[in-house]
């Protein structure tokens, strides 16, 4: 059984699924694995005809405690403050609808079906106020459930809530210290954080209506408790024992009274053991990963494993690509014979509108005919087109020096390692290459000429790869051959037999 199907078993018609993100920076590759997780859950109850709502929030609130490394001489002065408050990189907006905009384009293009949100509206709306009234009654219950799970005391001067300070607009460096049930005490403190330095500024202020946001572990639960959240997965930096998420469960259940969302717990992608970070540059961002891959293939990686299995991705010099183009084609046809089958799910799942028709040929054989003059016309006949784009892309960028191969205009000087017999089995080729017309019975032929010749396998070809490469390997011979101009083929193995 699927994953997701297994981990819907029994549940109730009506579901709202929701997933946030904070909009602050590059997405790596991993940021895109909530958000597929999440639409499949949704894909899946809606196959299964049950009501579901599919929400996803822009945590815009959150303050600014981190900069991409192209912002962080420009943009260190708005370290602190709220993400919707900072202007936008490019002049355009804000600094979460730069970022925000980005994920928008990414839903759009992975066909990922949310209702987006932005925290601030949620606040300045007053959606949020009963949550944080409810918050600062109970401040005392808050604190034992910090105290519980982190095995040590919280000062009762400590309330969960941060305030906008209303001199340097900052929300990263102020502290509530009190609540009279109207408004609440405040500073802003210069020491608060190691990222950013507040004003000093003390006073009073409504919590109230955008000029307050709650701690994430705090705002998570109250999401849960005001809209009914019935399923809400998290990444292993907040599923993992004491993390966000059990701290946010346990004040759905200790501080809301409610029970907390079927838990979806989801494992990262690795790059070489660690896990991906665009801050980091460890890893792939989105944009890199969808020039070498396509949008329904992004989402066959995503949904291919069960999540809370780590996916190690480094996509140089190895055959994790090409790889996954062959994954690909295998479930295509197991759709092909049983559409509702696991495999047969998890590629329907992948697609982005009308069922993608998958060719045969393998990712592999294509990274070696684009590498090949004149085969743009076999490409084109095999509707290849899109996929040779991102063969190219593979070649260029990740693949090995084993994979890359150029026909060489001049004769390669390796030539001279060839034997007697390889230059005959060569003299053989310039006669009887204009026979020849289809690749496949070529390389047979070629094949039983070096097996006459008493030549081994790996002679055989070597001989041509040598004579046009340079190289003692590459791609299927009779593929090479026939990609090139006849005339040429057999003047090349003319002048290097006579060497």
């Amino acid at each position: 059984m699927f994953w997701a199907e297994e981990l819907l078993q029994g549940k109730i018609k009506k579901n709202l699924i929701n997933d946030a993100w904070t909009p602050s920076g590059i997405i790596h590759m991993g940021g895109l694995k909530g958000p597929i997780i999440h639409d499949t859950l949704s894909r899946i109850l809606k196959i299964q005809g049950k009501d579901v709502r599919f929400t996803f929030g822009f945590d815009d609130m959150d303050a600014i405690d981190g900069l991409p490394q192209n912002l962080k001489e420009s943009y260190g002065r708005y370290m602190g403050i709220p993400i919707c408050n900072a202007p936008s990189p490019d002049g355009n907006g804000t600094f979460g609808e730069y970022y925000g905009n980005i994920m928008r384009d990414l839903f759009k293009k992975l066909d990922i079906s949310a209702e987006i949100y932005l925290a601030s509206d949620y606040y300045r709306n007053g959606i949020y106020n009963k949550a944080i009234e409810h918050v600062l009654n109970n401040a005392d219950k808050v604190r034992k459930v910090y105290s519980d799970i982190y095995k040590k005391t919280i000062e009762r001067d400590w309330f969960p809530l941060q305030v906008i300070c209303p001199e340097c607009g900052k929300i990263g460096t102020t502290k509530v210290t009190g609540w009279d049930g109207l408004e609440v005490e405040f500073e802003c403190s210069k020491s608060l954080v190691k990222w950013a330095e507040g004003c000093g500024r003390i006073g009073k202020i409504s919590p109230f209506n955008g000029l307050a946001t709650m701690p994430f572990k705090l705002e998570w639960a109250s999401k849960w408790w005001i809209f009914g959240v019935t399923i809400e997965g998290a990444g292993k930096d907040h599923a993992s024992a004491g993390g966000a998420y059990d701290v946010a469960r346990k004040i759905c259940k200790d501080v809301f009274g409610q029970e907390p969302p079927i838990p979806v717990p989801y494992e990262f992608f690795l790059y070489d053991g660690k896990k991906m970070s665009s801050s980091r540059g460890v890893g792939l961002n989105t944009n890199e990963l969808l020039e070498v891959i396509s949008p329904q293939m992004v989402r066959f990686l995503m949904i291919k494993t069960k999540p809370n299995l780590a996916i190690e991705f480094n996509p140089y010099q190895t055959q994790i690509i090409p790889k996954l183009y062959d994954d690909y084609q295998r479930f295509a046809q197991l759709h092909k014979i049983d559409p509702r089958s696991e495999g047969g799910l998890i590629f329907e799942l992948s697609q982005i509108g009308i069922t993608e028709k998958v060719s045969s040929i393998r990712f592999a054989t294509l990274a070696q005919w684009v590498q090949m003059p004149n085969m743009e016309e076999k490409i084109k006949k095999e509707n290849l087109e899109k996929w040779a784009g991102f063969a190219r892309i593979w070649v260029d960028r990740y693949a090995s020096e084993s994979e890359k191969f150029n026909v060489q205009k001049e004769i390669p000087k390796t030539v001279n390692t060839l034997s007697d017999k390889q230059k005959e089995f060569l003299i053989i080729i310039s006669k009887e290459i204009d026979n020849h017309l289809d690749p496949e019975n070529l390389q047979k032929y070629l094949y039983d000429i070096g097996k006459d010749l008493h030549l081994s396998s790996k002679d055989t070809f070597a001989a041509i790869y040598i004579s046009f490469i340079g190289k003692d390997h590459g791609p299927k011979a009779g593929w090479l051959l026939l990609s090139l101009d006849k005339n040429f083929v057999k003047q090349r193995c003319i002048e290097v037999s006579r060497i």
